[in-house]
């Protein structure tokens, strides 16, 4: 299924979907883009020529969650809001990330309810990315401006008007009530994707690479990688795939809350004998990188990295994961 969205009635489509679901966007708070809930259909930020700042995994995986609570001697469940959910205007390396973490959180062996019954109830609208960040480097993980895995609803900027192409039945009924793509806004939207896979260079190559890095593991490649590295953890929490966490108790709440944690913090791996198997940064900097390029590959068959540049894009030391991966192989 083949729709247009024309740009001048995305305010009043926005407004017809927010009778049915809550639509969240990328929405500007100070300096900082996020996704949040649209509280009116001229508040999100539908311009943006990057991704989110702030990635939209927390709409799954919140940065603190309470799992349950505990009454005298009872387990309460916490209530979530189960209500349906539009994510509109994701890029397709966070959609992606969605898919990749379902292989995590909503695996066959393991799952995870919590994050399964969130994505139940969401539909995801990619906007697809005519003009790549300089940051980004998806076709290198094997991925592109307009991979529409993990996403239900690809869209397609033309000019006046998005081509939206629906990839799964959530899609198809968020479409319905759309016009029909004609075959030349359909042609349009072709050329446009081609021009912008056409743009973006790949700033490494991917054979190997497992082979290369498990070869390099106890290389001093990684005190070279790691001298610049502040250990403050912005890559991983900013990341759209990492997905490690802590769980803790709070006694005054009555809760057990889930966490965000990185493994680029010290105490990430203490452990509760004081022995630390990742005692410095090197050793952190190193997990990092072979858990994004090989170890998560182990389990998925899949790089657990979608290029998305936010790791170059933000980090205070100019840390490049592109230049990391070409380091390894010419090192390896």
């Amino acid at each position: 299924m083949i729709k247009i969205l024309p740009k001048a009635d995305l305010a009043t489509t926005i407004d017809q979907w927010r009778v049915e679901a809550t639509v969240y966007a990328p929405v500007r708070q100070e300096e900082v883009v996020g996704f949040q809930p649209l509280t009116g259909s001229g508040n999100g930020c539908f311009t943006l020529d990057a991704n989110s700042r702030y990635p939209p995994k927390s709409l799954f995986l919140p940065q603190s969650e309470a799992l349950f609570r505990v009454a005298g001697s009872d387990l309460e469940p916490v209530e979530g809001d189960l209500s349906e959910r539009i994510v509109f205007g994701i890029r397709p390396c966070d959609a992606r990330a969605c898919q990749l973490l379902d292989g995590v959180f909503a695996g066959t062996e393991y799952t995870d309810p919590y994050w399964s019954e969130k994505r139940r109830h969401t539909t995801l609208v990619a906007l697809g990315c005519t003009d790549p960040c300089e940051t980004c480097f998806c076709t290198a993980v094997g991925s592109g401006p307009f991979d529409s895995r993990g996403a239900d609803v690809m869209l397609t900027d033309i000019g006046e008007v998005y081509v939206a192409q629906a990839d799964t039945a959530q899609g198809e009924a968020l479409l319905s009530r759309l016009q029909d793509a004609s075959q030349e806004q359909i042609d349009a939207s072709s050329q446009a994707q081609a021009e912008a896979r056409a743009a973006m260079a790949r700033p490494f190559e991917l054979d190997g690479i497992r082979e290369t890095l498990y070869g390099l593991f106890d290389d001093e490649f990684w005190y070279d990688v790691q001298q610049p590295c502040l250990g403050c953890g912005v890559c991983t929490f900013l990341c759209p795939t990492c997905h490690c966490f802590d769980i803790v108790d709070e006694a005054q709440r009555g809760e057990r809350v889930r966490n965000w944690d990185t493994c680029m913090f010290q105490i990430y791996s203490q452990e509760a004998s004081g022995h630390n198997p990742r005692p410095t940064n090197v050793e952190r900097t190193r997990q990092r990188i072979m858990h994004k390029y090989a170890y998560f590959g182990e389990l998925y068959d899949e790089v657990g990295c979608t290029g998305c540049g936010r790791c170059v894009r933000y980090c205070p030391a100019g840390i490049d994961m592109r230049q990391i991966i070409r380091s390894s192989q010419s090192r390896g």
